[in-house]
């Protein structure tokens, strides 16, 4: 079975049908939201998202890897990344 992905279009759309408003409106509404995560993550903060879950900022150290092509050992360097942990509603809805 193939997975689906959800697409900005398709957000746009569920939020023209539940508010009422046009496409346009919705997409920009979907885009403000990304974009006020995107600027509370990029500023090292955290975004919670009450009955989704928990967006937050890791430090990941460096660490020995190894070139999948090559087979060459090599340094990973140190970077950040986003990390998601699931609410308790929606952990038990999945496990439903």
């Amino acid at each position: 079975m193939k997975k689906k992905n959800v697409t900005r279009k398709e957000l746009a759309i569920a939020v023209n049908d539940r508010l009422g408003v046009s496409q346009r409106n919705g997409a920009e509404i979907v885009d403000k939201v990304f974009a006020a995560l995107k600027k509370t993550l990029v500023s090292g903060e955290t975004a919670k998202l009450v009955q989704f879950g928990t967006l937050t900022v890791r430090d990941k150290a460096p660490r020995r890897g190894r070139n999948p092509r090559t087979g060459d050992a090599m340094i990973i360097t140190k970077r950040k990344m986003v990390s998601f942990r699931p609410s308790k509603q929606l952990r038990e809805r999945l496990n439903k």
